[in-house]
């Protein structure tokens, strides 16, 4: 409900500064590409990848100003590993992956200026409600523990949500195709900040179509 209640007044605060020809409102959709990048040691940092997602827009422009409300979801960027261990004077192979991802809503606010009759650019900021979805599985406890210890039969998953808040900026190009649907792509950015003292940046890149009413 946060996301309706940021747009809503957006377009409140939008609604005076234009005159009722120039308003219009659009909804659409997207594909994009995640590109996740944590800070630390990238030999050790797992949590590092690319991911394709989905993404729904829906919004208002108000002459040059916009108001725009935005929901999307990633696909799970997975990190396999393996090592071999002495266990017991064997060698035992423990096998773990560090998976995660990301959905998010977004309420952005921003200024768009019509480029040669057909074309549109649009620049907008505001804040993004996020949650990852973490998990670790791991066969280690199969592997390494013994008798009186509770040795599981197949891998064990620990799993993290993480919630928070953060600031997003986003450009965008629109091609008109016609009175109504544009063909649209552009480029967005945020900072990542996990539970336990993780941090990093998405950078995204995205295109789509949206119909806009008049």
């Amino acid at each position: 409900m946060a996301i309706i209640r940021a747009l809503a007044l957006l377009v409140a605060l939008g609604t005076p500064v234009a005159s009722a020809r120039a308003q219009s409102v659009m909804v659409g959709g997207a594909v994009h590409g995640d590109f996740q990048r944590f800070d630390g040691d990238a030999t050790l940092n797992r949590l590092d990848g690319n991911s394709v997602g989905w993404m729904i827009v829906g919004g208002a422009r108000f002459g040059h100003f916009v108001a725009r409300g935005e929901t999307s979801g990633d696909s799970t960027i997975r990190n396999t590993q393996s090592i071999t261990l002495t266990v017991r004077g064997k060698p035992a192979t423990i096998q773990s992956e560090l998976s995660h991802d990301m959905r998010e809503s977004a309420a952005l606010g921003g200024y768009a200026i019509d480029v040669g009759g057909r074309f549109e650019v649009t620049g907008l900021g505001g804040v993004s409600f996020v949650t990852v979805n973490r998990a670790f599985t791991s066969d280690a406890a199969e592997q390494v523990l013994i008798p009186p210890s509770t040795i599981p039969t197949t891998s064990v998953t620990t799993r993290i949500v993480d919630r928070f808040t953060a600031w997003t900026a986003e450009a965008d190009l629109s091609l008109r195709l016609s009175p109504h649907l544009q063909a649209i792509g552009g480029v967005r950015f945020q900072p990542i900040s996990l539970s336990d003292d993780l941090s990093g940046r998405s950078f995204r890149t995205l295109a789509g179509m949206v119909w806009q009413f008049k």
